[in-house]
Parts: C-alpha cells; sequence; structure tokens
C-alpha cells in the first residue's frame, strides 16, 4: 500500500513527504507513527492530498493503519484545511479525521473546527475510545502583541463530555525575536474519573513563560520554556512544558526537513515527552 501511495504521488503530486512521530510518558506508554504523504495543486487556490501511516503501540504489542485523503483551499481571507480517513485497530474500524475554516479581518483570525480521533491512553486504545471535539477560537495578534481563546467540547464515545477553555497573552520583548507568555485553561468532565484516561471533575492550568523565534540563512528556530502550576479537583501541584523546534530552508532542489521537541508535565506525576521528524520535497 505503501509503495503504490509513493508511485502515485511522485506521478502526480507537486509535493511528497515523510514523518516519524516518537512518544513515551511516565505510564510507559510508547507510541511510534511512521507517514507518508503526496499532494497535487489542483488549482491556485486548492491542494488535494493522500497519506499513510502506521501507528505502534509498544506497551500493548499492537498496531494501528490509516488511510487518509486531504485537502487545503485558500481564497483570500479564508482559509479551510480537512482530513478524513480510516483507521484500523485490533480489527475494527474507525473514521478519524478533522475540518477547520479560518477567517481573517485585519488583525482578527476567526476559526471553528471538528476533530475526531482515538484516545491513545492505554486503556483507551485496548477499548477502542473515540473522542470528538468541536471548537471556536478568536485570535488577535498585532507585530508585538497578541491574545487568543479557544472554546471547545468534546464527546468520548463512553458517554463522557469534557467543556474546554483555553486562552493564551503575548507580548514581544525585543526586535531579537523573545517574547513572554502567559497561558491558562480549564475543563471539567461530565463523568469524572471513568479510569480510561485522565478525567478529573475539574482541572485548572496556569503558566507564565518566555520563548525566542529566530529566523536565519540556516533555518528557522523556535523555543519556549513555561512553567506555573495545574489544580486538580481542588489540588495544586507544579506544571510546565518545555518546546523546541527548527524548519530548514527549501533548497534549490525542493528539500525541506524539520524536526519538533516537546515535554509536558500536564498531569498530577505525569510527564510526556515526543520527538518528531519531518522530510518533504517539492517538486
Amino acid at each position: 500500500m505503501i509503495a503504490l501511495l509513493l508511485a502515485t504521488a511522485t506521478a502526480q503530486a507537486r509535493t511528497l513527504g515523510g514523518d516519524l512521530l516518537f512518544s513515551t510518558d511516565t505510564d510507559d506508554n510508547d507510541i511510534r507513527r511512521t507517514t507518508v504523504n503526496g499532494w497535487e495543486a489542483v488549482s491556485e487556490q486548492l491542494d488535494l492530498g493522500a497519506s499513510l501511516n502506521r501507528t505502534e503501540f509498544a506497551a500493548l504489542g499492537r498496531h494501528a493503519r490509516r488511510v487518509g485523503v486531504q485537502y487545503d483551499f485558500h481564497a483570500g481571507a479564508l482559509l479551510s484545511r480537512g482530513d478524513l480517513g480510516v483507521e484500523r485497530l485490533a480489527g475494527r474500524e474507525y473514521v478519524s479525521g478533522n475540518l477547520m475554516v479560518e477567517t481573517y479581518r485585519g488583525e482578527w483570525t476567526f476559526g471553528a473546527g471538528l476533530e475526531r480521533a482515538l484516545v491513545d491512553s492505554e486503556r483507551g486504545i485496548a477499548l477502542g475510545l473515540a473522542a470528538t471535539t468541536a471548537y471556536l477560537m478568536a485570535d488577535w495578534s498585532s507585530a508585538t502583541r497578541g491574545a487568543a481563546v479557544v472554546l471547545g467540547r468534546t464527546a468520548y464515545s463512553d458517554d463522557n463530555d469534557r467543556n474546554r477553555l483555553r486562552a493564551r497573552l503575548w507580548q514581544s520583548v525585543c526586535d531579537c525575536g523573545v517574547y513572554v507568555q502567559l497561558a491558562a485553561e480549564t475543563y471539567s468532565n461530565s463523568r469524572p474519573y471513568t479510569g480510561s484516561y485522565f478525567s478529573p471533575d475539574r482541572y485548572t492550568r496556569a503558566l507564565a513563560g518566555v520563548g525566542v523565534r529566530e529566523r536565519t540563512s540556516a533555518g528557522t528556530f523556535a523555543a519556549r520554556a513555561e512553567y506555573g502550576v495545574q489544580r486538580v479537583d481542588g489540588e495544586q501541584q507544579p506544571s510546565h512544558t518545555l518546546t523546541a523546534s527548527f524548519e530548514s530552508p527549501r533548497s534549490a532542489d525542493g528539500w525541506q526537513w524539520s524536526a519538533e521537541l516537546v515535554h509536558d508535565r500536564k498531569q498530577p506525576g505525569y510527564t510526556y515527552s515526543q520527538a518528531q521528524l519531518r522530510l518533504i520535497k517539492r517538486f
């Protein structure tokens, strides 16, 4: 199947790419995902794509395979992207993907989206649980400062519903690419403590940090460090998020690569780490 996708993409697409992802956490839930994809420019406004990936869940000795189709549409102040696919895990098939629409009005961006994915906790994978999320967002950004708010609702296939609110404020410090940021989120679950994934009655997290984004002839480097507190059903504990990424410029023959690292402590006594590498070729 991968060979067929590569042959089709090479013949027709203007972009061919690959993606490697590895994640681990304090529960030893190691996940490895390999993806290949191809894109073709149908018009100046519309790109169409296809992808194939394989995800290995080491703790369970299982793997999932997914075939998907994608689109990317932009016209004036309107942008829309989507991905629709079928994922097969443990002999069962699941529909997964995402859809987003954004519109730009001066310094404002307004958007809405819909996402559906498998719950990747160990028990969630074993039970084949899925989560469907709908959200609305508003973002205001200038050259030196910005703010964003995202309001979402997630429906889990075990009849738990989660309402979530996220907010972010950032301020540039200098022309060197350094900025400071405040971020907060809060959510509640209609059926707390399901036992299949982290689902307290109420969760709140507030972080403050500093970041940098620097573009040079060698590529674009970005990093962010945020520290703060999380409160789970009234109990307060430390929390942090560390990220770093690099994106190379496109070479003369169309090659480009990027890498990203994430380390997050977003639950009491729990940390999550992820590394991702992407390689694309434009024709």
